[in-house]
């Protein structure tokens, strides 16, 4: 599919707002219980990129996160929006390709990336990632390297390849697993903090 052609394949999915694409994934919440919620017990500031109807940014926006959202789907922004009202939470919401968001130096703490799976992101996320960030991700592999690619596969990751794409990053937890004829990597990494920010006891 094209851009056009996906983003309206992916506008009438938002349209019928299929419980798949409003309820938080279960690895969302186990991220957030596991790693983040210790990380940062007073929230901070995230980016949920490709955001859709906002499953995860309405979530940690509900528990005081400053959350930014992006996705390409005009209808999926107008709907997260409308969402957001009716909850009484801000977001900051973009209309547009996750490619083309302006990411700030060290800006957020928490980053999601959820089934988007554009290898040329990865710098641009660890650059916005603030000391002691968290990235999380779930993303589609390809499984099966001899059989034929799907129109959805060819834009999957390869096994044990998410790992690679973010060197700077501290594995704190990484699964990957088959899902019928594709697979799918879990993935929560922590950004270094540079040893002149670490705090020094006093002796």
């Amino acid at each position: 599919m094209n851009g056009k052609e996906q983003q309206a394949h992916w506008d009438l999915k938002y349209e019928q707002g299929l419980p798949s694409l409003t309820e938080p994934d279960p690895f969302f919440i186990f991220a957030c219980r596991q790693f983040v919620e210790p990380s940062f017990p007073n929230a901070g500031t995230a980016l949920d990129l490709a955001c859709g109807l906002g499953r995860h940014a309405l979530w940690l926006a509900s528990r005081n996160w400053r959350v930014c959202g992006v996705d390409f789907s005009e209808v999926a922004i107008k709907k997260l929006n409308h969402a957001a009202l009716e909850l009484n939470v801000s977001l900051d919401l973009f209309v547009g390709d996750a490619s083309e968001y302006k990411f700030e130096s060290a800006r957020f703490d928490l980053i999601l990336l959820f089934y988007l799976a554009d290898r040329n992101l990865f710098p641009k996320v660890i650059s916005a990632l603030k000391p002691g960030g968290l990235l999380i991700c779930k993303l589609s592999l390809r499984w099966d390297t001899d059989a034929e690619l799907t129109a959805a596969a060819t834009d999957a990751l390869n096994r044990n390849e998410l790992p690679l794409l973010v060197p700077d990053l501290h594995v704190l937890y990484h699964e990957e697993r088959q899902v019928r004829d594709r697979g799918v990597v879990e993935f929560t990494g922590r950004k270094a903090v540079p040893e002149s920010l670490k705090i020094r006891p006093c002796l």
